[in-house]
């Protein structure tokens, strides 16, 4: 509107008309809210056409080409800009999508996790995550072929979601393991969410004829960990003590940080244990 207002103070001698893009072309990036684009569209070529208007010294014929060209140049930098838009935010939501559960993925997961540290670092409070792998998984690869396992892990993914809160971060870390983020949730909860679906797990996988349980470790946090792999390490702990135990097992770790040692492996995330150095020794409790 600023533009219009310039461009008919100053009148025919400069035209404006190309600047009028360059907003339009922002708004059409950034906006989420088509609405207010398509309005910003039609305000700019509004705006543009009343100045064309007071243009005396122009003929009629050379206004309405004018006018044209006007609406089609705003109108495809519009579309252009939103198609972009489109497109980078769906190249961006599949880099943290797991393409076949349609849950997130490891790098997203590793986002939500460092980002959930963070607020409890800063304002206290507590949360809980479940490591799920299934058992029997590769036997059923090898005997009924990867088609049946995809099943069984859309299968998997499928009953994560329809038992979880809105507010729970649900992610595939790789192979049959999945890992479930639940924000402010303590550990009564968090236990007695895993025992369900440790149970639906079972009873769903039984239900195509598949010989296939769940572990699950999980863990609950009340004070701030220094690294989020502290925290995937003792899951991890406790799902590989839920499966010598006997599989389709619950099991609880618990976890005091005390001296430094380079001798936890974790098989997920000896990268990112790399790139920091040394880690501190976990001594893991299970109930």
């Amino acid at each position: 509107m600023l533009l219009g207002v310039i461009n008919v103070l100053i009148g025919p001698q400069i035209s404006l008309q190309v600047l009028y893009v360059f907003p339009l072309t922002l708004i059409a990036l950034h906006s989420s809210r088509d609405n207010f684009v398509i309005g910003a569209l039609l305000l700019s070529i509004s705006l543009q056409l009343l100045n064309l208007i007071s243009f005396d010294e122009q003929s009629w014929i050379n206004k309405t080409y004018l006018a044209l060209i006007i609406t089609l140049s705003n109108s495809i930098f519009t579309l252009v800009a939103r198609f972009t838009r489109i497109h980078t935010l769906e190249v961006n939501r599949l880099s943290t999508i797991d393409p076949l559960t349609q849950l997130y993925n490891r790098r997203a997961f590793e986002v939500a996790i460092n980002t959930e540290v963070a607020r409890q670092r800063r304002y206290g409070s507590y949360f809980s995550l479940a490591l799920i792998d299934l058992d029997g998984f590769k036997k059923l690869n090898d005997t009924m072929g990867h088609q049946a396992g995809d099943r069984a892990l859309v299968l998997l993914a499928d009953i994560l979601r329809n038992h979880a809160r809105q507010s729970d971060i649900i992610a595939r870390l790789g192979g049959d393991e999945f890992v479930i983020l639940m924000p402010s949730a303590h550990a009564d909860e968090c236990e007695a969410r895993c025992h369900l679906l440790c149970h639906k797990i079972s009873s769903s996988m039984a239900e195509l004829t598949f010989s296939i349980t769940a572990s699950i470790g999980y863990t609950t946090i009340e004070s701030p960990a220094e690294f989020a792999t502290d925290i995937l390490i003792i899951a991890d702990k406790a799902m590989y003590q839920a499966k010598s135990s006997g599989k389709g097992k619950v099991v609880r770790g618990n976890a005091l940080f005390d001296h430094y040692d380079q001798t936890i492996p974790w098989k997920h995330n000896l990268n990112a244990m790399n790139q920091h150095g040394q880690r501190r020794k976990l001594i893991v409790k299970s109930r």
